[in-house]
């Protein structure tokens, strides 16, 4: 299963880099040309994929919580 450890778009338009944190997390733009949804969970992108720079960090699988 894929996990996004950072799921983030920077707009070629406007040079805005947006980050969703969470699930449901939707972001646009200050130019509102591209946004950006998903959280860790999955990756969502509107608008024109010519105006996205993908600056998302990904893993295959959920990184496991350490114990104390």
């Amino acid at each position: 299963m894929i996990y996004y450890v950072k799921n983030a778009i920077r707009c070629k338009k406007c040079g805005d880099v947006i980050e969703s944190r969470y699930t449901h997390d939707f972001k646009m733009c200050s130019c509102g040309a591209v946004g950006v949804d998903g959280g860790h969970e999955y990756q969502r992108l509107i608008g024109e994929l010519e105006d996205i720079e993908n600056l998302s960090i990904v893993e295959e699988q959920r990184p496991e919580k350490k114990s104390e």
